[in-house]
């Protein structure tokens, strides 16, 4: 692995998003986040096929924007490092990709009720979550193994995402990006206690949702301090080790 000081501290700050991500419940033994390469934005950096848990430095992996592995890397990667190379090929105002399988968000990819930010801590959801529905594009056979294994639906589920920074894939999981490690896992956590958050209100009665206006102000005062839960998160996950 390539020693360059910001290249260093890129793959660090993964290993402990990693940890974060598990200990938060946004990922379980599935699940991974990615970072471009600070040094060239055509790469970008993965850890190999283990549980975000136990991912260390050693681990990490470094692929191009169509998901092959570089440096002669032979080490089992993700199969679904392609939901990562779609989004940070077609998105270069992202810089960092999450995918999980969060229980809690699951059911706003399968109801046709739309996810939307019910809290200021979610802004970012903007005016509600698409849903990428892979019988859309999944070819010859409409019927899959639900997987992001290949280019074709990688780019298929960044067109999905479109300008947005969150995305539902139907029966499966869910995508987060975002221009840092940092507030990508922001996002993930958030939305995902925004889920439940709204599933609740939602037995309570209607439900008041953000505004156009009240999130894009929210979203701009609050990602400012971004560096609060992190480390709180961080810390917590190194003591835990």
């Amino acid at each position: 692995m390539e020693q360059d000081p910001k290249v260093k501290a890129a793959v660090e700050e993964l290993v402990i998003a990693n940890h974060i991500l598990y200990d938060q419940n946004a990922v379980d033994g599935y699940g991974h986040i990615s970072v471009r390469n600070p040094n060239n934005p055509n790469t970008f950096f993965l850890a190999r096929s283990v549980a975000p848990s136990v991912v260390k430095v050693e681990d990490i992996m470094e692929f191009d924007m169509n998901g092959k592995a570089l440096n002669g890397d032979t080490r089992v990667a993700y199969g679904e490092r392609f939901i990562h190379s779609g989004i940070l090929k077609n998105r270069p105002d992202i810089n960092s990709v999450i995918h999980g399988h969060a229980a809690p968000i699951l059911p706003y990819g399968l109801t046709g009720t739309t996810l939307k930010p019910v809290y200021h801590m979610s802004s970012f959801l903007g005016e509600g979550v698409p849903i990428f529905e892979i019988r859309n594009f999944a070819k010859p056979n409409p019927d899959t193994d639900m997987f992001i294994s290949n280019m074709d639906l990688g780019n298929a589920l960044s067109q999905t995402m479109g300008l947005q920074y969150f995305v539902l894939m139907r029966g499966h999981g869910y995508a987060a990006g975002a221009d840092s490690i940092k507030k990508a896992v922001f996002r993930a956590v958030y939305a995902i206690q925004n889920a439940s958050i709204q599933s609740e209100a939602m037995k309570m009665g209607q439900v008041q949702y953000l505004t156009p206006g009240e999130a894009s102000i929210s979203q701009e005062t609050i990602e400012k301090t971004i560096g609060r839960p992190w480390q709180l998160w961080s810390e917590r996950v190194k003591k835990l080790q």
